[in-house]
């Protein structure tokens, strides 16, 4: 495993992935009545990844699921989110 995190809030996480394979980002939120949660795929400069750009979930409830990024390297997760959440990174 390369990350396990969570909470409430942001959070921004670096992630360095050893495989030309990538990772998967196993993601899960709850909203309750209502929020926001994003997970933004940065890559190793701080720029926006647009090929991967990550996950964009608005609304009430709760939701998971898988994002898998490709690519070997450093790589930055910012999470932004007014709902609980957790994460974990493994490699692909």
């Amino acid at each position: 495993m390369l990350l396990s995190d969570s909470g409430t809030g942001s959070a921004t996480e670096t992630i360095d992935s050893p495989s030309d394979r990538g990772w998967d980002l196993h993601w899960s939120y709850d909203c309750g009545g209502g929020g926001v949660f994003t997970a933004d795929v940065f890559d190793f400069d701080h720029t926006p990844d647009f090929r991967h750009p990550g996950i964009n979930q608005e609304g009430g409830g709760k939701d998971a699921g898988v994002y898998h990024v490709p690519g070997k390297g450093r790589f930055y997760l910012e999470i932004t989110s007014t709902c609980s959440w957790s994460v974990k990174v493994v490699a692909g």
